[in-house]
């Protein structure tokens, strides 16, 4: 019995370690995997937080990306309009830019009876004003053609509206394949469309038509960005001068050149009327040519020109406008002249205004209607041809022609009038 017992107390006191091991082991391993799960869990979540945190910036980051790009764009297109793409580029670089160029177009267009359209006593002048904004914009929409890629609009002064080509330097130096005065081409077609979309806008008016007259010179000029704040970009020397000067002397519905773009364009191909001289203040008596032929329809020089506008039609203009000689000035067509006046008609009509009444050149407030019949006598030449004077510049007597301006004016005011009431 003692044998007996000893063996079992023996077996019990094995068997007691083993199995408090086993009971203290149990609980501690299923604490360490509850805890090693919590840990999984706590950083499967830190990782998911932090994923989605990254993405939300991402996706903010983007958000606010786009806004920077589209401001810039803004930006860039607002600079666009009030600069040259290429003065633009060159700002960023330099504070400053001027520049001088040796042959650039300019045009002077003037709407020459929108101060008989404007009638300020209707809403201070505002209807009006839209009116002259939607032509604008129309001739603005004209440079967005392929082929008007090398003319700039310059400004817009009251109702004259300022261009020209041959600025891009850049441009110029890409088609070098093309001859140095295409652009010249190209500005003198951007001028007969402005003829005719002004044509196609008269088509909507109620009883009233606007009348563009437009002035044509080339030749040297400096270009250059005024101000650092409210940027200007303008062009200065002779060549802008006359080029207003042949506008502010013009014939309604006609382009008048200078002797020198004559030259040029005439060796393309086109076909002018001589006019006779101008006056220019600073440069004296100058020689003017009239586009188109009297006779002749804008709108088919238009279309007759469109299909001109490449390289190949100006090939040969480097070569054909050399300088003629002196002697070559007697073959140019005589010079216009009023018709004769009958025994009984009275001494001749006094001018109002001489065509100097723009003293201050292109930047005066607005151009003057200035017609031939204001130029002096003395400016014609004292030989005229009377078969080559167009119906256009013909004088009309003093009486006569006050009793027409008293009949147009009545008119106009009643088409006024009648235009208003249907706005």
């Amino acid at each position: 019995l003692n044998v007996s017992t000893s063996s079992d107390g023996a077996s019990e006191s094995g068997s007691d370690p083993l199995q408090r091991i086993f009971d203290l082991l149990v609980p501690e391993a299923i604490l360490a995997f509850f805890l090693l799960l919590l840990l999984v869990w706590f950083l499967n979540r830190e990782f998911e937080v932090s994923y989605r945190l990254h993405y939300h910036g991402n996706v903010e980051a983007d958000k606010h990306r786009s806004k920077i790009q589209t401001m810039r764009d803004q930006a860039e297109w607002l600079l666009g309009n009030i600069i040259p793409i290429h003065v633009a580029d060159q700002l960023k670089v330099t504070q400053s830019y001027s520049k001088n160029h040796d042959s650039v177009g300019v045009i002077f267009a003037s709407i020459v009876n929108f101060s008989e359209f404007y009638e300020e006593s209707y809403e201070g002048g505002k209807e009006c004003y839209r009116v002259l904004n939607e032509l604008i914009g129309d001739f603005d929409e004209l440079l967005r053609k392929p082929e008007f890629k090398s003319v700039e609009k310059i400004k817009t002064i009251g109702a004259t509206y300022m261009a020209a080509s041959g600025l891009n330097v850049r441009q110029m130096a890409e088609n070098d394949d093309d001859s140095p005065h295409a652009h010249l081409r190209a500005l003198f077609n951007f001028a007969l469309e402005m003829m005719g979309v002004l044509d196609d806008f008269n088509k909507n008016m109620l009883g009233f038509g606007f009348k563009l007259r437009i002035g044509f010179n080339h030749g040297p000029l400096t270009a250059g960005v005024i101000g650092t704040t409210k940027l200007l970009y303008d062009i200065w020397g002779d060549t802008v001068n006359i080029a207003s000067r042949m506008d502010s002397t013009g014939v309604e519905c006609r382009v008048q050149v200078s002797e020198e773009s004559h030259a040029v364009l005439s060796a393309m191909g086109l076909e002018f009327d001589y006019r006779g001289t101008v006056n220019v203040k600073g440069k004296g008596q100058m020689r003017t040519f009239l586009y188109p032929k009297s006779g002749e329809n804008i709108s088919q020089d238009r279309t007759e020109l469109a299909a001109g506008v490449g390289p190949s039609s100006v090939a040969s203009v480097a070569q054909a406008v050399a300088p003629p000689p002196s002697s070559s000035l007697s073959t140019l067509p005589p010079q216009p002249q009023s018709a004769a006046r009958p025994p009984g008609a009275g001494p001749e009509p006094v001018p109002a205004k001489s065509t100097e009444a723009r003293e201050e050149g292109y930047r005066d407030a607005a151009h003057l209607p200035t017609d031939v019949h204001t130029l002096p006598r003395s400016e014609l030449d004292p030989q005229p041809s009377a078969a080559k004077v167009p119906s256009e510049v013909q004088p009309a007597p003093l009486a006569l022609q006050e009793e027409e301006d008293e009949e147009d004016a009545n008119e106009l005011t009643k088409l006024n009038e009648e235009f208003y009431a249907r706005l």
